[in-house]
């Protein structure tokens, strides 16, 4: 009750005055299976007792630096600056490192609201458990290679339901996450945050959607095949300047859709 209270308060807790710059929406993923944080924002809480697991939010708050602090039982498990941009909608992830052993981190994602096509969908998956690089496999395939703690991808894809799990880099077992029903809603964005640990039989993932519009229509006449040379373009367009780690993105063969979306992700 005291959570949906808080909840429903936020708006009104972080509005911004009339005539400021516009806003950004935060939503919070407790990534710390097994324990129950209390969360808030530039010292005011906006929700207590979130189980690790739980995507909540949106939460308005003004643009510019904002102070996050998670606290258990009232002591602080970690507080971190994160920028929201005016407009922006941001993912705030607390989650382990790669050691499970070693202090929570906080890693934000910037959620992409563009247009999709009418039957397509909007996905992230986000690696924010205590696991060394991995490969995340969809429907048996390695789609997404040599992911680090705290990165994520974006892609395009048909609206289905795909099957998905994560085994380490180059390796086919042991299997870490999954496999997992995955269901994907046409005109939505979907998030998927792996987080846990192995070692502590906390694996796990969190989930949310956000409604993107729709373009095109669903029986499109052409289809425009390109001219060869957009996979090399996207993979340069895709390295972030601090890993050096490389994501093969095969969708076009499997899934049979078009990749058009980069890879992003923001550190804090």
């Amino acid at each position: 009750m005291l959570l949906a209270v808080l909840v429903a308060a936020a708006p009104a807790l972080f509005a911004a005055p009339a005539g400021a710059a516009v806003g950004a929406n935060l939503y919070f993923v407790q990534g710390l299976p097994g324990r129950t944080l209390d969360i808030s924002v530039d010292g005011r809480q906006v929700a207590s007792g979130v189980a690790g697991g739980k995507l909540i939010g949106p939460f308005g708050v003004a643009a510019g630096k904002r102070t996050i602090t998670a606290r258990q039982n009232g002591k602080v498990v970690i507080q971190r600056e994160v920028t929201a941009g005016s407009g922006a909608s941001l993912d705030v992830v607390v989650h382990q490192p790669v050691s499970p052993t070693g202090a929570p981190l906080i890693t934000t994602y910037v959620n992409k609201l563009t247009a999709v096509p009418k039957d397509k969908a909007a996905l992230r998956v986000a690696h924010d458990a205590a696991v060394g690089p991995a490969d995340i496999r969809v429907n048996g395939k390695v789609l997404f290679e040599n992911v680090a703690n705290g990165e994520s991808l974006d892609v395009v894809v048909p609206a289905g339901t795909y099957k998905v799990d994560i085994v380490p880099t180059g390796a086919t077992s042991p299997v870490v996450l999954g496999p997992l029903d995955l269901p994907v809603q046409a005109g939505q964005l979907t998030r998927v945050f792996a987080i846990g640990a192995p070692s502590q039989q906390t694996m796990t993932v969190a989930l949310g959607t956000i409604k993107v519009p729709a373009t095109g229509s669903d029986k499109p006449g052409v289809v425009n095949t390109g001219t060869g040379g957009q996979a090399a373009g996207l993979d340069q367009a895709q390295s972030p300047a601090d890993r050096s780690g490389l994501w093969v993105v095969v969708l076009l063969a499997v899934l049979g859709a078009a990749v058009v979306t980069g890879r992003k992700v923001v550190r804090r």
